[in-house]
């Protein structure tokens, strides 16, 4: 079976078989952008769960779907950006990153392993801070590994706009490391009594 008989068992039929058939092809794909997006492994997988189950509600009501990917990206960035929308601080990206620092089996020294883990820390720090839609197009971009043209046909933008969105999330991105290497350095307010 190819993507486009699928899309056409599930826009024509309702057949779940088509439906897996897209799951299986995407589900990866769908997890690496969810994870981006949201920094936390068990919340990118409800992402995915719940898009993926909202996109079998919603593909019947379709009269023509000619690729699957960029419609049901709509789905499941809505999805994820709902969740950080109610997301109150960035704790629980700090909290994953912990952990999957602690559970590295490189065979770096001590001292590697705390630099890696501080700077890795550090840019998910400066990504949190970030809008969702720089976080997106990054995440599309150096997470994921997508080519301009494969953002633009996911995102349904123009290249232009793509390259455009990439360069102000690079410079926001920028900006926001550069203030965390300045807040260690920050003195706090000497109080007198």
């Amino acid at each position: 079976m190819d993507e486009q008989r699928a899309i056409e068992l599930c826009v024509k039929h309702r057949d779940p078989v088509g439906f897996e058939f897209l799951v299986q092809k995407y589900r990866r794909e769908a997890y690496r952008h969810a994870f981006a997006l949201l920094g936390n492994a068990e919340d990118a997988l409800d992402a995915c769960q719940d898009a993926f189950a909202k996109a079998f509600a919603a593909i019947p009501r379709l009269s023509d779907l000619p690729q699957f990917y960029p419609w049901f990206y709509c789905i499941l960035r809505n999805r994820c950006f709902n969740l950080i929308a109610r997301r109150q601080t960035s704790d629980r990206y700090r909290a994953m990153e912990q952990q999957n620092s602690a559970r590295s089996t490189d065979t770096a020294t001590p001292a590697q392993l705390m630099e890696q883990s501080e700077h890795r820390q550090r840019v998910w720090d400066a990504m949190a801070s970030l809008t969702p839609e720089h976080r997106e197009i990054l995440a599309m971009k150096y997470v994921c590994g997508h080519s301009y043209d494969e953002i633009a046909r996911t995102l349904r933008i123009p290249r232009g706009t793509v390259m455009s969105r990439l360069y102000h999330a690079r410079m926001a991105f920028r900006e926001a490391f550069l203030k965390l290497d300045e807040a260690p350095n920050a003195k706090p307010e000497e109080k007198s009594l």
